[in-house]
This record gives structure tokens, C-alpha cells and sequence, in this order.
């Protein structure tokens, strides 16, 4: 054998280090994601976050925006702002820090924490994962309004082929908290009669459409223009709360879904039926009058369903034509600011996106 000869397990070594050096090379050091910083939201160059074992890089094509993300704070990459009990993003819920809440975002502060897109790599122990696959992923840590974020491989499905990666990203939030609720909380069932409040916005919509799956009778509250969407969200009955009281159609409720605020939650104790429960995950309640209905209360709790299960369980359901997300619109990584105002000031259908072109 000459001196520049190979044996063979060195020519399979050289092109397995090839690969992986192609591989490596196809995912560069830095990134574009939105930064806050001392209170101001801008696009920066950042470095791509490392992958640890059990993890997967996401190459992000989509990031929903959800109203927790404008909250966010400069602190230890969260803050005051941070989900509450039982939503992603806290260790009490789905993700992966324990009570004590998850560990806290290292390096720049990027919001965001629901994503989809492709994989571009994976950390030391995932298996069932190619490179390239598309998937949807949410990320406890934040970091979803960037070109790449590491999510644990339990917190990501794969992507259906129905939904574009608009839709897709605009699933994880908003589904785990209906499905806290509707699933894990009270465990609605079919012939169960639901009032879901704020129906037409990204958790309302969730909520009409899990409640819907599982068999119950969906009524819902949404101004008239938004009526014939909820209805084909799967609503049987609407109710425009601008032209009438919810009270004067609404009765003998099982579960009351409330998404609007505490005067809407107050106003539902005289709608439920004695032994039902209002749910509200906006505002607080009047425990006395609650407890004088012969009803029950909760606000968002922990949900007893691992993120990664239940999303696979909602992205199930897309493939059977049982759940979509309606895009109300999109803006580029650069228009943040406009798609944060167009989701405080705009009263948007459905979920804004942020793409990644």
C-alpha cells in the first residue's frame, strides 16, 4: 500500500467526518433573532445556541406571537411576564425545569416560545430524527422569535403535512392551554355543554376546537364579524357580545371556558348549572358567590399532559381536518414591533406570525 493509500475503515471514517463536517458547516455560528434589551425589542446578530444531549436544533421557518412574549423583561431572560401556573414556559407545567420554573434563558433575551420549521441538528442521544425533518417545537427557555432555537426532542412532533409552517407555529401556547383546561382540568366529554368566551382569538379558537373533538355542545362569544369563523371552527351556537347579554341565551352550562376578563368570569356564575365549573385563565372570580351557586372554580393550573404528548395528540387531530390555525396575518423578523402592536391594539382572528423566509 503506497503512503497516500486507505484502508477502508479510514476511507468510512474520512467520509463519515465529511458528513458530519457538512453537516456542521450548513448551520453557521450566528443568527438574526430578536433581542430585548434595557426595554427595547431589535433585531440582532447573535450566536447559534448550543445543542445538548436529548435536544434538537430547529431551523425556524415560523414563530407564533403570543401576549406573553410583549411582557417579557430584561431579568434573567424572564421576568413578571412570564407565563402563568400550568402554561409552557413554566416548570410547574410542561416543561422541563421542575417546579422552580425553567432555567433561565442564557445569553441574549429572545422571546418566543412556539416555532416550526426543520431540524438542523441533533444533540448526543436522539434517535426517531432526521436532519431536515419538519416539525413543530416549543421551547420553555423562549428563544422562538430567531432562525434557530434547542428544544428538548420530548417537546417537538412532526409537522403535518395540512398545515403550513404559518399554522403549525401557532399551535404549541395556545393549544396546551385549552387543552389544560378542557383536558387535564375538567375532562369534557361528549353531550357537555361548553361556553367558551373569547372564542375567536388564538387560545378561544383552540379551545371551541378541543372542546368540539371531544364531543361537547360549543357555544361561543365573539363579536358578529367573527361569527361564521368560529362557526366553522365547529361553534354550534354564537352569541355577539356587543348586541346582547350571554346570560339572557347561556344556561344550564357544564363548563364555562373564560378568556376575556373578571367581569366576564363574575358575570358566568349565574349561567352554569349547580355542579359545573368556570375555568377562567384571565381575572379572578367571586369565591362567595361560587360557593352560594353550588359550582365550582379554577384558574389555570398545572396540566397533567407532557407538552410533547399533547401536541401530538392536536396535530392528530389537524390531520384529520379537526383543528387549524387561522393566520390573522404575518410580519418579518424585523417588523416585531408592528406585529406586537397589531396584537395589543388590532383584536387579531386567530394567531400573528412571525416568518422566516
Amino acid at each position: 500500500m503506497t503512503s497516500n493509500s486507505l484502508s477502508l475503515p479510514a476511507i468510512l471514517l474520512t467520509g463519515l467526518l465529511a458528513v458530519s463536517t457538512l453537516n456542521a458547516a450548513e448551520v453557521p455560528s450566528q443568527m438574526r433573532a430578536v433581542v430585548v434589551r434595557d426595554g427595547a425589542v431589535a433585531v440582532e446578530q447573535v450566536n447559534v445556541p448550543a445543542v445538548n444531549p436529548g435536544e434538537v436544533l430547529v431551523r425556524i421557518r415560523a414563530a407564533a406571537v403570543n401576549p406573553v412574549d410583549t411582557r417579557i423583561t430584561p431579568e434573567a431572560g424572564r421576568g413578571p411576564g412570564g407565563p402563568p401556573p400550568g402554561a409552557p414556559g413554566r416548570g410547574d407545567g410542561p416543561g422541563r425545569g421542575g417546579r422552580g420554573g425553567p432555567p433561565a434563558q442564557s445569553g441574549p433575551n429572545i422571546p418566543g416560545f412556539d416555532a416550526s420549521g426543520t431540524i438542523a441538528a441533533l444533540g448526543e442521544g436522539v434517535s426517531g430524527w432526521s436532519i431536515g425533518s419538519e416539525v413543530i417545537a416549543f421551547s420553555d427557555r423562549r428563544g422562538a422569535y430567531a432562525e434557530y432555537v434547542s428544544v428538548p426532542a420530548s417537546a417537538i412532533v412532526a409537522k403535518p403535512a395540512a398545515l403550513s409552517f404559518e399554522s403549525a407555529a401557532g399551535i404549541p401556547t395556545v393549544a396546551y392551554a385549552a387543552w389544560a383546561v378542557l383536558v387535564d382540568i375538567v375532562n369534557v366529554k361528549a353531550g357537555d355543554r361548553v361556553l367558551v368566551h373569547g372564542s375567536s382569538g388564538g387560545t378561544g379558537s383552540a379551545a371551541v376546537q378541543i372542546a368540539k373533538a371531544r364531543g361537547a355542545w360549543v357555544i361561543a362569544t365573539a363579536s358578529a364579524q367573527n361569527h361564521d369563523y368560529v362557526r366553522s371552527l365547529g361553534a354550534d351556537e354564537m352569541i355577539d357580545y356587543r348586541s346582547e347579554r350571554f346570560e339572557d341565551r347561556a344556561k344550564d352550562i357544564d363548563i364555562v371556558f373564560n378568556n376575556v376578563d373578571t367581569d366576564t368570569a363574575n358575570r358566568s356564575i349565574s349561567v352554569v348549572r349547580p355542579g359545573g365549573i368556570i375555568v377562567s385563565i384571565t381575572g379572578t372570580i367571586d369565591q362567595e358567590r361560587v360557593a352560594a351557586a353550588g359550582i365550582r372554580y379554577s384558574g389555570r393550573m398545572p396540566g397533567g399532559t407532557p407538552v410533547g404528548e399533547m401536541l401530538g395528540q392536536v396535530a392528530q387531530l389537524a390531520v384529520e381536518g379537526r383543528y387549524d390555525v387561522n393566520v390573522d396575518s404575518t410580519f418579518l423578523l424585523d417588523q416585531v414591533n408592528t406585529a406586537w402592536d397589531r396584537l395589543r391594539n388590532g383584536s387579531p382572528r386567530g394567531k400573528i406570525i412571525l416568518t422566516l423566509p
